[in-house]
């Protein structure tokens, strides 16, 4: 009798490990989600003090960019000044989009093992039209 019930023990620990795996997983899928939650929110305050950080950043270059102005009026026209400083940043910026653009097409190659891969079909289709 005895062994009886240790075999319908053994059984029923058996029939319910299923549920306790669901249970188990769907347990870690909540915590996963709460962490989750917490951290897009730091995140979220993250980009909100970066911005505000640009924003008064890029005001403070306006604000250069300005008195740069000023002092290149004292020895030429001011409309002269204004266009050589925005020359100058024409320039400039495109230089850095260049090099931006530059990047981003270095990081979208293709790594060596997506090549490798379309190397591996292009063989096996080779092969197949060759009869081997």
């Amino acid at each position: 009798m005895a062994k009886d019930a240790k075999t319908r023990g053994f059984f029923r620990l058996v029939a319910d490990l299923p549920r306790e795996l669901s249970d188990l997983v769907r347990a870690e899928i909540r915590l996963l989600q709460s962490e989750f939650a917490g951290k897009l929110r730091a995140a979220g305050i993250g980009i909100g003090w970066v911005t505000l950080g640009m924003t008064l950043v890029s005001m403070f270059l306006t604000m250069l960019v300005v008195a740069l102005i000023l002092v290149l009026a004292e020895f030429m026209p001011a409309w002269a000044a204004a266009l050589t400083v925005a020359g100058v940043a024409l320039v400039g910026g495109l230089a850095f989009i260049a090099l931006g653009v530059a990047s981003i097409r270095k990081g979208f190659t293709p790594f060596e093992s997506v090549d490798q891969i379309a190397n591996d079909f292009r063989n096996l289709g080779k092969r197949t039209t060759d009869g081997k």
